[in-house]
């Protein structure tokens, strides 16, 4: 298992809703839901890019 570096987690406005960001020690990015922190989104750094530059360019509005 990896041990994680996490960031603080990112809430929506009610609070209950919040995914943090983590990076094991050999900076792989790595995500979860503070509701189920064992359940885990392991990914690549370029992945993770690729889904915040998405996020900012409106292309997941429609999932919201």
């Amino acid at each position: 298992m990896y041990e994680i570096q996490w960031q603080e987690p990112f809430c929506g406005n009610g609070g209950n809703a919040c995914i943090q960001i983590g990076h094991a020690a050999d900076g792989t990015p790595i995500l979860r839901e503070t509701t189920r922190p064992k359940e885990l989104v392991v990914t690549t750094r370029e992945g993770l890019r690729n889904l915040i530059e998405a996020a900012k360019r409106g292309d997941l509005d429609h999932l919201l």
